[in-house]
């Protein structure tokens, strides 16, 4: 059943179209914890129903997907369902993200305006329906754009900030328009004057922490956890061996490295590294 958002009254709001829904046997069968809301853009010049298209085809050999691809004049495409795992943004963060939204490219203003506040609408309605908060890019919980999972859990993706900035969309107006949501009609979604500017990265957030139930499995190689905080300073709390499944609850970045929570049999708060910030191809643990 097509989903429309109730923004803002007298202006025609965007509808979901399910044509190319992954079916119920495809795509991960992992549900998330309720963190964050990703925000993408695809990163080539096509259009949103091709990508929605092709990765309905190819989700499984391409290991790529995500909830919602908006383009072609405000329209929204499901992808995944909304809940469970996509891939989009690497494990950890698949593993808090019940939506991630891809935007696909144009060069038309006028298109872009209302693919823009289709957007900004279904990332701030998808929000509120989850509880997580409005705030773009900041510590905890909130709405996060790819770059910020690269200066904080791991990867090298900038998006969407590069393709935003050809029609002059800054950080802090993306920020502003997911608070307050924006006319579907476009017409207050692109400044009048274009500012070509590209957004300055974000530094990693060393202490950023975050509530996160899941689970991961050890890789062949013990690693050495520690005592009450996610900090290499803190007391030694044994190795965990190799192969060992634990059920986390909590996430930080600390010390230059990702650290997942546990609470042992004896009442013990534990810490452990799991990879290092900012590395693709360097996790030590599977989240599968």
């Amino acid at each position: 059943m097509p989903f429309a958002s109730n923004l803002t009254s007298g202006v025609q709001a965007y509808l979901i179209d399910n044509t190319y829904k992954l079916a119920d046997n495809e795509g991960s069968a992992y549900k998330t914890s309720n963190n964050h809301i990703i925000l993408h853009d695809v990163g080539t010049e096509s259009k949103a129903w091709e990508n929605a298209s092709y990765l309905k085809r190819a989700w499984l050999s391409t290991q790529s997907y995500v909830q919602y691809y908006v383009g072609d004049g405000g329209k929204v495409y499901a992808g995944g369902a909304e809940g469970y795992q996509a891939w989009g943004a690497g494990a950890v963060a698949n593993a808090g993200s019940p939506v991630q939204i891809e935007l696909a490219h144009t060069y038309d203003k006028v298109q872009f305006a209302k693919d823009y506040a289709a957007y900004v609408n279904l990332a701030r309605n998808s929000a509120i329906k989850y509880g997580i908060p409005l705030t773009l890019d900041g510590n905890g919980r909130g709405i996060k754009t790819h770059l910020w999972v690269t200066n904080n859990i791991w990867g090298n993706h900038t998006d969407p900030y590069d393709y935003l900035a050809r029609f002059g969309v800054t950080k802090q107006k993306l920020a502003h328009d997911l608070q307050t949501g924006l006319p579907e009609d476009g017409t207050a979604a692109v400044p009048s004057t274009p500012k070509p500017a590209v957004p300055a990265p974000t530094k990693p957030n060393n202490s950023n922490e975050w509530a996160e139930n899941w689970h991961f499995t050890n890789g062949d190689q013990p690693i050495q956890a520690r005592l009450g905080t996610p900090s290499l300073s803190a007391p030694y709390a044994g190795k965990l061996p190799a192969h060992t499944t634990i059920y986390y609850d909590r996430v930080a970045i600390r010390d230059g490295y990702v650290w997942c929570h546990w609470t042992t049999n004896n009442g013990d708060s534990v810490w452990m590294p799991v990879h290092p910030v900012g590395t693709a191809n360097n996790v030590w643990v599977s989240f599968d």
